[in-house]
């Protein structure tokens, strides 16, 4: 009889600790949609507002795969990061370590308290939503990590083909720079002389813009036509983080390094 009390004692011990541990994985990332872990968060609307940034760095939240769920990105200003513990519906961001660059005009106190506030979140494809309550927060579209890394940041032009004078003499005081924003298949930056936009198609390698929009200011030599009609021609890309190619076919015809 003594060692019947003993077995069932080790039994419901034994059992106690097995649901103990399955209510940790429960919360943890194992009932969450993988979708999450795939991609690069980048904040689209907050507060019911569309928001817009040409850094794809900025306002961005990505999500590690451990238990607890490891949070960490960018406020539009200053780096964060922290835990989540979650399920396929509910979640509770922990209070989020920032560094402390100070950032006049910007959206970093309404994005954190957005977080703070969030209780539970959906997750469908690469949309990612924020409530609290029935009350959408903010949301975010999805970009592949990978891409994120190989595109990310800033890249100035360093290379054209096709001129008929030196690329120095072309862009003697600035040269062209770029910046994409993943999120909404735009590209940004600088001709030279005028900011300017352009919305690009981009499958795989390949890549083809759309006419630029540009600011009016007057500008001196042909360096900014130059770039802007190779731009139009371009229908492939190579990118490592540290180095963008622009191709025509196989021929690389602008190229960039990472600012």
């Amino acid at each position: 009889m003594k060692n019947l009390f003993f077995f069932l004692l080790a039994t419901f011990i034994f059992s106690s600790f097995s649901s103990c541990d399955s209510a940790k994985h429960t919360t943890g990332s194992n009932s969450v949609s993988s979708d999450l872990f795939l991609n690069q968060w980048q904040l689209t609307e907050l507060e019911g507002k569309p928001y817009f940034s040409g850094d794809p760095n900025s306002a961005n939240l990505v999500f590690d795969n451990v238990n607890p769920i490891k949070v960490y990105g960018s406020t539009g200003c200053n780096r964060l990061n922290g835990t989540v513990t979650a399920t396929s519906n509910s979640v509770k961001f922990s209070p989020l370590a920032t560094t402390r660059m100070a950032c006049p005009g910007n959206d970093e106190s309404r994005f954190l308290d957005a977080i703070s506030k969030t209780d539970n979140w959906k997750v469908a494809g690469n949309q990612l939503s924020l409530y609290q309550g029935d009350v959408l927060l903010a949301k975010f579209t999805g970009v592949s990590k990978k891409l994120t890394a190989n595109l990310g940041g800033s890249w100035t032009l360093n290379y054209l083909s096709g001129l008929r004078i030196a690329f120095d003499g072309l862009y003697p005081d600035k040269k062209p720079h770029v910046v994409f924003n993943l999120a909404s298949n735009e590209m940004s930056g600088n001709t030279s002389c005028n900011s300017f936009t352009a919305k690009y198609n981009m499958d795989g390698s390949k890549i083809s813009f759309k006419d630029a929009l540009r600011t009016m200011m007057y500008c001196e030599g042909g360096g900014e036509e130059a770039f802007l009609n190779m731009l139009k021609k371009v229908d492939h890309y190579s990118a490592d983080g540290k180095a963008l190619t622009f191709l025509i076919g196989d021929i690389p015809v602008m190229r960039f390094t990472k600012m």
